[in-house]
């Protein structure tokens, strides 16, 4: 779904009208009213069963989302895969629509839709069913025809326009798989919420025929989890409940490699049928700090053999010798022709006041004076504006509450290596900054590879013209405190001192090639020397006003490890060194304007070493 970002700016203000991104309502839901339907509720007759990916406890916590803008298509729904444990061999006899209190009456062009792919738009599902009206509640539609699964693949879920900026109820506390899909058609193309942190969509459909067992349990696949050398950790596993009766205790296995390495039992709190919880399961750290393969197992359910065909889930298991202070990094995407981007200002102005140095701020401006070509790697994945990446693992809508809870954690997340910098400008010419970074590791490998990229930041930036004045499509509106500036000014905003801009980046999407050495050790305190040419870098307007940033990136992952921001010191011509001859060979020299030599010139030289460090030495 990745776009090229490269567009004509007609185009980009039709995009950025309604904010062209997934949002959670900025008002917290109250539950769900007694269900109501607009046909009789439909009880389950036997053999029959109400199924989805949320349970009825998931709604005590529910949500809105929309894109911010009103009368918006949307589809979504669920996808089911093939040969599905519980209703696999089931006919699908109805489907119940949760909707949140005062949204039905907003909804307008209803259907219900099952398709065996993922429908462009609501014609091209294989099966259409229209719905007159929807009300607050849970709405419980039968369909026309029922529909076979007969083990197939397929997705279902319902098609609405609502004049409600956020229309669409989701439940639950905990995201999954497959359990919330979304798009706009026309807009914005499929999406997996999972991870986002929207929950499970509210939808469930009524399954006759499916098959159901007693004491049985499916754990999740864990992703990658940190243990502290010496200590047993919780790492959290989602498990979900099959089988008719609620689960009091699961007992399990562990194993490293081909070795069981650890078999427990813990108890559960009344898992119910069809419901997923996420249980602490202790996992012991191994003697080594390095990264293992782990699979869990769940042997037993209740006592008695776990009966799930899907017994078992894999992850990672990271043994650690200590854990870092983590500094989140945020990139901002953000243009002067966008007319949500203020957004976007707000939430970066405000996430500094509330973070200064904790966090690490770059806003990446397209299509305006400010904008670079630096970070076209970034920007080219960058779907829609306003957006950001936090630490290149989510994406994040940036207003001021979004920005706070995905900065909140971040930096209660685990890391695996510190980075930390020193920056000073090689001359007083001030063409050419030299930045050393020291990166420590807090586990060892043979294969991961990592890279620093470098960010140059300014703030204060102003300018005159029409293509610096922030476009403002909140002008006239309310609702948000934090917004009242732009909600009070002109749809053009001039003289706006624009903070975070990325001036200038080096190998921004993996970083530079041999900045971080591999294999990776433990404890052992890696240290490069980077000289930033900023000579060509036009856009810069204060010196004075610049930070640089360094961004540790997993290489295999692209995402953001760790960071560092510092401001750069002044050229000092007195911080002269005498160099060892049996010490590091030289491998680069440079007089103190910044030019670089192949022999010695009188006077003080710059001199970069084979081991990245840089020193200054007085030539007579």
């Amino acid at each position: 779904m990745k776009k090229q970002l490269l567009l004509l700016l007609a185009i980009m203000v039709t995009v950025c009208s309604f904010a062209q991104t997934w949002k959670k309502s900025p008002s917290e839901k109250a539950p769900l009213n007694t269900p109501l339907t607009n046909r009789a509720a439909i009880d389950p007759s036997e053999g029959q069963i109400w199924w989805g990916y949320m349970s009825e406890s998931d709604l005590s916590i529910t949500n809105t989302i929309g894109v911010g803008s009103g009368n918006i298509p949307f589809l979504t729904g669920i996808y089911v895969p093939a040969n599905h444990e519980q209703i696999g061999s089931s006919t699908i006899k109805a489907v119940r629509i949760h909707v949140g209190s005062g949204l039905g009456a907003t909804m307008k062009n209803i259907s219900v839709w099952i398709s065996k792919s993922l429908p462009a738009t609501l014609a091209a599902a294989d099966y259409v069913q229209s719905v007159d009206i929807l009300r607050d509640g849970a709405n419980d539609i039968e369909l026309t025809t029922p529909y076979s699964i007969d083990n197939q693949a397929f997705y279902i879920g319902y098609a609405i326009t609502s004049t409600n900026r956020y229309p669409i109820t989701c439940c639950g506390s905990q995201d999954a798989p497959n359990a919330f899909l979304i798009s706009c058609p026309g807009y914005l193309d499929w999406q997996d919420l999972n991870g986002y942190g929207f929950g499970k969509l509210a939808f469930q459909i009524l399954a006759e025929g499916a098959t159901l067992t007693n004491n049985s349990a499916t754990p999740s696949d864990f992703g990658i989890s940190y243990i502290l050398k010496g200590e047993t950790g919780e790492v959290p596993v989602n498990i979900t409940n099959n089988g008719e009766n609620n689960i009091t205790s699961i007992s399990y296995t562990i194993t490293t490699g081909s070795t069981t390495t650890e078999e427990a039992t813990v108890s559960v709190n009344n898992l119910p049928f069809n419901t997923t919880a996420t249980i602490g399961i202790p996992f012991a750290s191994d003697e080594e700090a390095r990264k293992y393969e782990k699979t869990l197992t769940i042997t037993k359910v209740n006592g008695e053999a776990n009966r799930a065909s899907i017994n078992s889930a894999q992850g990672t298991v990271i043994t650690i010798t200590d854990k870092p202070v983590v500094v989140p990094v945020v990139e901002e995407f953000t243009g002067t022709w966008c007319g949500y981007c203020p957004y976007g200002y707000v939430g970066m102005e405000r996430t500094h006041e509330t973070y200064r140095d904790k966090v690490v701020l770059i806003s990446a401006h397209n299509g305006d004076p400010m904008a670079i070509s630096d970070y076209n790697p970034i920007m080219n994945m960058v779907e829609t504006f306003p957006s950001s990446f936090v630490d290149r693992t989510s994406s994040v809508y940036p207003d001021v509450y979004s920005l706070r809870m995905s900065v909140d954690e971040s930096l209660n997340r685990t890391t695996i290596a510190s980075i930390q910098a020193e920056a000073m400008w090689t001359s007083d010419a001030q063409t050419e900054i030299s930045i050393d970074t020291e990166t420590t590791f807090s586990y060892s490998d043979d294969n991961d590879k990592f890279g620093i990229a470098y960010v140059l930041i300014e703030d204060g930036m102003t300018g005159t013209g029409s293509n610096w004045a922030q476009n403002n499509f909140l002008s006239g509106g309310s609702g948000d405190p934090d917004m009242t500036f732009f909600y009070e000014a002109g749809s053009r905003v001039s003289g706006l001192e624009y903070n975070f801009v990325a001036v200038g980046a080096w190998n921004i999407a993996n970083g530079v090639s041999g900045s971080v050495n591999s294999p990776i050790e433990a404890g052992e305190v890696q240290k490069y020397n980077f000289l930033a040419d900023i000579s060509s870098k036009s856009i810069i307007q204060d010196k004075s006003k610049l930070m640089v940033a360094a961004l540790l990136i997993d290489q295999s992952t692209g995402a953001i490890v760790n960071a560092t921001e510092v401001p750069i010191r002044d050229f000092d011509p007195t911080g002269i060194y005498s160099v060892d001859a049996a010490s590091a060979t030289e491998s680069a020299r440079y007089t103190i304007d910044g030019r670089r030599i192949s022999t010695p010139q009188r006077g003080l030289n710059i001199i970069r070493l084979s081991d990245g460090t840089v020193r200054k030495v007085m030539v007579k």
